[in-house]
This record gives C-alpha cells, structure tokens and sequence, in this order.
C-alpha cells in the first residue's frame, strides 16, 4: 500500500473521531426526545440505528461522498459553488429546525478546524468564502470536501462519516440511558454492515436521485425544545 495512501488514512482518522471538538456532544439529533418519550430504548438502540442508516444515513452519505467526488475531480471556484448549493439543498431536506441548525453548527466547526489544521489552500478558501457569506455549510459535505480534497474514495470517505455519526449517537445514548460501554461497542460492531451498505449506497446514487423517509427523528428532534429537562440543544 502506498505511503501517501496510508499518510492520507490516518488524516480521515483524525478527522472521522468522535471526540473531535466540533460540539458532537451537544446534539442528539431528536434522540433525546424519543429516549424520553419511551419509544427508543436500549432493547430497540440497535434495530433503530439500522434504520436509521439506511434513510437517514444513506442521504448523508450521498452529499459526502458526491462532495468527496466534487473535490477530487477539481478545485475550481465552480467547483466551490456547486459544493455551497449542495450545502444549501440538504439544509433544506432536515424539515426539523433544530437537526438543521444541529448539522450547520458542526458542519461550520468542523470545516474551520479541518481548514485550520490541514491549511489545505482549497478548504481554507472554502472556509473563508462560507464564512464571509455566512453560507450554511453541513457536515456531510464539509466532511466529504476535506476527504476528497486529501484524494481519499467517496465510498471511503462516505463510510468513515457515516462511523463517526453513529459513534457520536452512541456515546449520547450513553448519558441519556443505561447503555453499558460494552453493549455500545457491540452495537457498532453489529451494525457496522448496514453503515457500509449506506455508504456504498450513498456513493453510487446521484443527488437527484437520493430519497429518504426520516420522520420520526426528525418530528422528535422538533419536539425538543418542549422537553422539561434537557441535556442536548437538540
């Protein structure tokens, strides 16, 4: 395997950690309302993650990895115009307020430490020309940019998000329920097949193509706010 392939895997690595400081932690993304509401539980975590991959996950899936693609075929300004519609067409796709607010957040964090840490002269620029338009920017693309921008596959890059995402879920689930540190590994490793099946999924529809039903989260992360007591934004 080729040093620089395996140089620009451990970056991904970097990039794809849970703990990375982009306020992951604070958003539960409409999971703290449904743990509340007893309709999610440590008993149906695992079955209810697969499903949510495989709508939810699959959708982010695509705009990452097409903006993984996007960044490897060119570094254009059209190319950074195109990335900041795709940004603005997802934020249109969360119904729910709170997610949307939830995804930018993160998605401008992470595009700024990314910027900041790799000084990649494309993701600086497209750091600066979001800020100064005070773009909306999710991190799915902004995840999906840096990847490609790092010339790492789609499906890859697509996967490797699609991990932290759920890592992130788990470890809210664990401040939220009695969630053990083992059983929430095993739950990753079990439904390590569906993230892969979303990521490829994800990598292989067009944008124009890509559907997605995620009502529930996203009715309950709406309710969130209503909620007496609260441990996440979202």
């Amino acid at each position: 395997m080729p040093s620089d392939f395996t140089g620009a895997l451990l970056q991904l690595q970097q990039f794809a950690d849970s703990a990375l400081p982009i306020g992951g932690a604070a958003h539960s993304f409409g999971f703290e309302s449904l743990i509340d509401e007893t309709l999610l539980n440590i008993g149906n975590l695992e079955c209810f993650l697969r499903d949510y991959l495989e709508e939810a996950g699959a959708l982010e899936a695509c705009y990452c990895a097409s903006s993984c693609e996007l960044a490897r075929l060119s570094s254009s300004v059209a190319m950074l115009e195109q990335w900041i519609r795709w940004n603005t067409e997802l934020g249109a796709r969360k119904l729910a307020r709170e997610s949307r607010d939830a995804s930018a957040a993160m998605g401008r964090r992470f595009l700024q430490l990314a910027a900041g840490v790799s000084q990649i002269p494309e993701l600086v620029n497209a750091a600066e020309t979001a800020r100064q338009r005070r773009a909306q920017v999710h991190l799915a693309p902004c995840f999906g940019l840096a990847a490609g921008l790092m010339h790492i596959d789609p499906e890859i890059a697509a996967a490797a998000y699609l991990q932290q995402t759920v890592t992130t879920l788990l470890s809210g689930c664990q401040r939220m329920a009695a969630l053990g540190q083992t059983r929430a590994q095993e739950i990753l490793w079990n439904i390590r097949p569906a993230i892969l099946c979303a990521a490829r999924r994800g990598a292989s529809t067009s944008l124009s193509r890509i559907e997605a039903f995620n009502a529930l989260p996203e009715l309950a992360s709406a309710r969130h706010p209503n909620l007496r007591t609260r441990l996440f934004m979202s």
